[in-house]
């Protein structure tokens, strides 16, 4: 009965854990990443204090857990976390208890991510190294000597029309945030458990 009992107590363990927000984060890159949770302050108020930060070894996988309606986002921390870095922005518990996400080249560009939801139904961002291929003219370095694509639009207004061709040039219509007008980027699932692949 002692047995029965705490088998039954696993499955429904597993079973809550399983219909929880989450984000599986895998680094398939050749070094190790630190990577930021950002809880938005507000609607379109990105923070820049990580509520939440992991470091992933080469080949490794870590999930972290979210509450009910979080929404924000994650980075690779290669330099201070206001520099430009490619976001993976994802809303729980959102229009219709719905799991939005999308990856975003707006604030810059510090590697290559691709999210997707646990049951395939949605994916976004490119595994290719867009920071390698792109001119010279194009390239710049954070604060760590990390080299990086600036931001297509800068918080300091306007727009990088060189860049925005650029990645129109590689990036799929519908995988990634270039301009903030690119709504076939948003996508939703009915999923509560996301995969973020890092390179």
């Amino acid at each position: 009965m002692t047995f029965l009992f705490i088998s039954i107590v696993s499955v429904l363990t597993c079973f809550s854990l399983a219909q929880g927000n989450s984000v599986t984060v895998t680094n398939k890159g050749p070094k190790s990443e630190n990577i930021g949770f950002f809880k938005n302050a507000g609607a379109f108020q990105p923070s820049f204090t990580a509520e939440k930060t992991i470091t992933v070894l080469p080949g490794q996988s870590k999930t972290v857990e979210f509450v009910a309606g979080w929404e924000g986002r994650a980075q690779k921390l290669t330099g201070a976390s206001n520099e430009p870095a490619t976001w993976a922005e994802f809303h729980f518990n959102a229009w219709n208890d719905m799991t939005f996400g999308d990856i975003s080249y707006i604030r810059g560009n510090n590697g290559a991510m691709v999210m997707t939801s646990e049951d395939g139904s949605m994916k976004s961002g490119t595994s290719e190294n867009l920071i390698a291929e792109a001119p010279a003219s194009l390239r710049k370095t954070d604060s760590s000597g990390t080299s990086i694509l600036d931001a297509t639009e800068p918080y300091t207004g306007g727009k990088n029309n060189a860049l925005i061709q650029y990645y129109r040039s590689k990036v799929q219509e519908g995988q990634g945030y270039i301009e903030h007008t690119d709504d076939k980027s948003a996508h939703g699932t009915t999923s509560k458990q996301l995969k973020l692949d890092v390179y």
